[in-house]
């Protein structure tokens, strides 16, 4: 059995050397393309300044810079990369396909995490690799190895999760002062994209970058309406998915803005208090559910430290198939089942 998965591990080291070797020598991903893409900007620029407008330099300058400040239009993920990029391109590249890479660009867009899909799963990859190695190397155990590759293969996707949901949050805490910021900018005579790049300027980030987007992309060409979608979609925050949907309406059947703005932002905050007096209500059960769940690991804790012997029987047990720590493998899992149940029942939406 140990010369099979050291079979298995060789194979897969040889290949990641194989990788780490072509990703040396070879050219990242799209090099070409960019270098072209390059060359024609280049070009462009140059025969765009023959024309240019002395009067205009400044205005010139301005634009440039507020060009450089809108970083999402630019494919800086992929310029410029050093060895360690170069590994993880390729690497990446070769092993995505094309579905995934979609699916995980779109989720490291909504975290606003600076990865490409291809670089996320390369980096997968090595977790996994260097945790089995550590298991099998370390502690010499096939469980213990498999155990750190779920969990090297599992922390990636689980931190582009947490930060998703804190730049979700981030931006729903900014959506009351974008509506009283657009609505007075509404009642002082500015046009609605007019009070949105107003907004954009004074607002940080994620309002502001997701603000600017959307008046990027519909000075390139796209419908407001679309963009407004595209952002919603970004974000998933149920308050921005309402004003987006008032704001589409409005544009339809007409009406005083401003004042469709106020009364959401006065829905906005009403919810946000109602849900404040849910969680200040249920937080007893979830502190319950938690010290429930917690309790079968510290009773087992503590009987462990008062008689080991007695204790270690639920990993050392075996009657013919059944093993002691099936048990253990069964107990967790139904507490992972209840606890999740517990939270479920006392999440209450709003």
């Amino acid at each position: 059995m140990l010369q099979i998965i050291f079979i298995v591990f060789a194979a897969v080291a040889t290949l990641f050397f194989v990788l780490l070797m072509f990703s040396l020598l070879g050219k990242p991903p799209g090099e070409e393309v960019r270098a072209r893409m390059e060359q024609y900007l280049v070009e462009t620029e140059m025969a765009a300044s023959e024309y240019n407008d002395p009067d205009d330099e400044a205005g010139s300058r301005r634009d440039d810079a507020d060009m450089n400040d809108d970083d999402w239009i630019k494919e800086n993920r992929g310029a410029g990369q050093g060895g360690l990029k170069k590994v993880l391109a390729n690497v990446g590249t070769i092993i995505t396909p094309r579905g995934m890479a979609m699916r995980i660009a779109a989720d490291l867009a909504k975290a606003d995490v600076p990865l490409k899909a291809n670089e996320f799963v390369a980096i997968q990859f090595l977790a996994v690799t260097i945790a089995l190695s550590f298991g099998m190397l370390i502690f010499k155990s096939v469980a213990i190895g498999s155990t750190l590759a779920a969990v090297g293969y599992f922390t990636p996707s689980i931190w582009v999760k947490i930060m998703k949901a804190k730049r979700v949050s981030a931006f729903n805490d900014q959506i009351q002062d974008c509506l009283i910021m657009l609505a007075n900018g509404l009642k002082a005579g500015y046009s609605f994209l007019q009070a949105m790049e107003m907004v954009s300027r004074e607002t940080p980030a994620p309002m502001g970058k997701e603000l600017r987007r959307v008046l990027k992309e519909n000075s390139l060409g796209v419908n407001l309406e679309e963009a407004l979608t595209a952002l919603n979609g970004r974000v998933e925050s149920e308050d921005w998915d309402l004003v987006t949907t008032v704001v589409l309406i409005q544009r339809q059947v007409g009406g005083n803005l401003a004042e469709i703005l106020d009364k959401i932002g006065f829905i906005i905050r009403q919810r946000m208090r109602i849900k404040g007096d849910i969680q200040t209500k249920t937080a007893q059960a979830k502190v319950s559910g938690l010290m429930v769940g917690a309790l079968p690991i510290a009773l087992g804790f503590v009987i462990y430290l008062i008689n080991p012997a007695f204790m270690m029987k639920l990993f050392t047990f075996k009657s013919g198939w059944f093993k002691g720590w099936y048990i253990v493998v069964l107990g967790v899992f139904w507490e992972i089942v209840g606890m999740y149940i517990i939270m479920q029942i006392v999440d209450i939406e709003v």
